[in-house]
């Protein structure tokens, strides 16, 4: 049944009538939901009578449904048709925009990661960062889909974010250049002493058929006897191509499994076929290794086929499905958590890794630790600086940061991976 609504009291009607229709249904509002559906009309009724100007019907009920959604967890979240239509290009590869992906955490909009050699990426921009502006616009009260769209823009403009990083006393201001973001999925290559190395950006679409086909390419350039699979700074993305990625490695087992409202509703098993040699394996994994990246990282990891090398992922374990609707807005929605083979929740848990390394050595993060302590001895005292808004005001330019000429962790896996080897062929 189809209703055209006229006025906001006709729409509040209009809902209390479809429910009372479904009452027989499994999906019937309760004597509690009839009670607040027509505290709801009440509201919207007193709004356009009383309220002091002219009110826009739609925004109302879109403000409405928005307010709603908010109130399930930071992934769920209403959106414009707008909206909805720019969401829909996030998993081909190829967009306008900086290059990276964002997450509400404790009410902030946290970055889980800069995609590599993106515009964001370049500028310095780190996994953990929490956007506090958008071009000046606080992002207070801003959900996922409103700050995507903020960010994107026409190729070669540019878009001022003003973040707030632990370890550094005021917000500070990124000028990122907007460009196409044409995101080879894999890299790999040889590096030596029988290692291979295969780097996953984000998991779209094709991303398995493209690890697969590198992998081969690169048996051919001499025998495979270990693999480095680096999925730092990976924010996820397609479900099927993590459970893909995961089965080109194990012979079987569980990959993944999800459960909705504590009970299982979708396992994933690993295939025979088409399955790697059984070599040595690492995954590099850090806190931008986020969703896809946590699924693999934990179907290896419980497998007992990979070692985790690193330091914990991000902790986006939970499963959206995005609605589309009859106005063409959509309502993105989270329907399940996963959980590893062995049971464990990767939401606001994240996977801990076999062996734990930071990104930096010892001595390189002695030398900062050392240097920023000098530098807060002189520093002048700052009076006031928990206020949000003066902060903010106060945020200066920060050049981009220097990638470390070693990569530490990179490192450590080559060492370890050398170890491995050794004794399997002793």
């Amino acid at each position: 049944m189809q209703y055209r609504i006229y006025r906001t009291t006709c729409f509040a009607a209009a809902l209390l009538l479809a429910f009372a229709i479904s009452a027989g249904s499994a999906h019937a509002l309760s004597d509690k939901g009839y009670r607040a559906l027509h505290n709801f009309s009440k509201v919207l009724h007193y709004i356009e009578e009383n309220y002091v100007s002219e009110v826009d019907e739609d925004k109302l009920i879109q403000g409405a449904v928005q307010g709603m959604v908010s109130t399930l967890d930071a992934h769920s979240v209403y959106m414009t048709p707008e909206i909805n239509r720019e969401l829909k290009v996030d998993t081909t590869g190829r967009f306008d925009g900086v290059g990276i992906e964002v997450a509400v955490r404790n009410n902030s909009l946290v970055i889980v990661a800069p995609i590599k050699d993106s515009p964001a990426d370049k500028a310095g921009i780190k996994s953990g960062d929490r956007i506090v502006r958008i071009n000046g616009v606080s992002t207070k009260n801003m959900n996922l889909g409103e700050a995507v769209m903020k960010m994107r823009g026409s190729r070669g403009s540019r878009v001022t974010l003003t973040l707030y990083r632990d370890g550094v006393a005021q917000p500070f201001n990124v000028s990122v250049t907007r460009q196409i973001i044409s995101v080879p999925s894999v890299r790999a290559q040889m590096l030596g002493d029988g290692i291979a190395y295969a780097s996953i950006s984000s998991f779209q679409q094709g991303t398995s058929r493209s690890l697969e086909k590198s992998l081969k390419e690169l048996s051919k350039k001499g025998e495979v006897d270990g693999l480095i699979l680096d999925l730092r700074h990976n924010p996820g993305g397609l479900l099927e191509q993590s459970v893909e990625v995961s089965d080109l490695f194990l012979k079987s087992g569980t990959i993944v499994s999800t459960d909705n409202k504590g009970k299982e509703v979708d396992r994933r098993e690993a295939t025979a076929q088409g399955t790697e040699p059984d070599y040595p394996m690492v995954v590099l994994v850090d806190e931008g290794s986020a969703s896809a990246s946590e699924i693999v990282a934990g179907a290896l990891k419980d497998n007992g086929r990979a070692t985790i090398i690193g330091t914990k992922t991000f902790g986006k374990g939970s499963v959206q499905t995005v609605i589309d609707l009859d106005d063409g807005s959509g309502l993105k929605i989270t329907v399940a958590f996963y959980r590893t083979p062995s049971g464990r929740i990767i939401n606001d848990q994240g996977i801990v890794p076999d062996i734990v390394v930071a990104a930096k050595s010892p001595e390189v993060a002695a030398k900062e630790a050392a240097a920023k302590s000098l530098a807060d001895k002189v520093a002048p005292v700052e009076g006031d600086e928990e206020k949000e808004e003066k902060e903010e005001d106060e945020a200066k330019q920060k050049p981009a940061e220097k990638p470390p000429l070693v990569d530490y962790q990179k490192e450590k896996a080559i060492e370890f991976l050398k170890s491995k080897i050794t004794s399997k062929k002793s």
